[in-house]
């Protein structure tokens, strides 16, 4: 396990975490189990559920769940969410406003920065540098900050001043977060940047504490990992990052004994 001092000192429960795919991530603290941008709905075989990298909401009936999609993109929001409910009496949406759905109990359609409260946990939304919103959530004692798309998006060849308009934006967004007392993140690093495809994640761990980084966004493309292990501007916060190898991979975080 990497970097686990900070968080244990807070949280009382627990914190288990799932890699489904691309953006899409689950976490388990306590009774209630979080999912982020859903995507890849085919399980990474022959594992099932969770450990595949897919979610069957049967099996999880025990526990209040929560699903968020940060905005209607295809490798974000996956419609097939939408039917879990049917199988699950306890789960709860938290969707952008920019994604239409069907007339559904619990559900939240959420915009950029704003607040909400649903079931006991609290919902800050950040305004997106591409669509939709980012998300701090926080429960209790524990806090997460899910991207979703707000990233530093540089590439080459966009016209001026394209890149550095983004620069500013995306370190306007990050710098609300100074404060936020975050105990995990899931946080952006594309590696169709190329030699940009670290400068969000860095800002983030620059600017922001938060003891527990996993990156994001990368599709099937885990030499990422790599990329930020070996980055000089990565290298001061290297032992915050969880590298991540395969769908399905769970990290175990656990409180003081």
């Amino acid at each position: 396990m990497i970097g686990l001092a900070g968080l244990e000192k807070c949280m009382k429960n627990s914190a288990q975490i799932w890699y489904l795919f691309h953006s899409g991530y689950a976490v388990k603290y306590g009774s209630r189990l979080l999912i982020f941008d859903y995507y890849n709905n085919r399980a990474a075989k022959p594992r099932t559920d969770l450990a595949g990298g897919v979610f069957d909401p049967r099996a999880h009936c025990d526990e209040e769940v929560f699903v968020f999609a940060s905005h209607k993109h295809g490798d974000h929001f996956n419609p097939v969410i939408l039917n879990w409910q049917r199988q699950h009496p306890k789960l709860h949406y938290i969707l952008s406003d920019d994604i239409c759905v069907p007339g559904i109990g619990n559900f939240l359609s959420v915009s950029p920065e704003k607040n909400y409260t649903i079931s006991g946990i609290s919902v800050q939304t950040l305004t997106s540098t591409d669509e939709g919103v980012a998300f701090l959530v926080k429960m209790d004692d524990f806090t997460i900050y899910h991207a979703g798309d707000l990233h530093w998006w540089h590439w080459d060849g966009e016209p001026d001043p394209w890149n550095p308009d983004m620069e500013r934006k995306y370190k306007e967004q990050i710098a609300k977060l100074k404060n936020a007392m975050i105990d995990i993140a899931f946080v952006p690093a594309d590696p169709r940047q190329r030699r940009f495809s670290h400068l969000g994640i860095s800002w983030f761990l620059r600017e922001v504490t938060c003891p527990h980084v996993f990156p994001m966004h990368f599709g099937r493309d885990y030499s990422i990992m790599k990329v930020l292990e070996k980055h000089p501007e990565i290298k001061p916060w290297l032992s915050r990052i969880h590298p991540v190898s395969e769908r399905g991979q769970s990290f175990l975080l656990k409180p003081d004994a």
